[in-house]
């Protein structure tokens, strides 16, 4: 029975903290354009191939695409990890605003 309840609370224990949100950086704008999202996900099978350490650059990239040139600001990256048995499911989100 006691066993039963150790392997119900570690179970239970992973369920609970299987995904995390991280703010990676934040700015208040005072007079914001047009919003602008970019994003990136992969699964990672037994944690073997992550995202590249680059992806956050070309997210930025693409947003200033999305804004012709113009220019950014108020730009936010933010990363969410989801486990499950067999790895890991990653995902990172660019917000930011066109300079108008």
């Amino acid at each position: 029975m006691r066993r039963t309840l150790s392997v119900a609370a570690v179970a239970a224990a992973t369920v609970a903290a299987g995904c995390v949100s991280l703010p990676v950086s934040a700015t208040v704008v005072d007079r914001p354009g047009t919003r602008v999202t970019a994003e990136a996900s992969k699964f990672n099978p037994f944690w073997l191939s992550p995202l590249p350490v680059e992806t956050s650059g070309e997210l930025v990239e693409d947003l200033l695409q999305q804004c012709g040139g113009e220019g950014l600001t108020g730009v936010t990256v933010a990363t969410q990890t989801a486990w499950v048995i067999i790895g890991q499911q990653e995902k990172i989100v660019a917000t930011g605003y066109c300079v108008e």
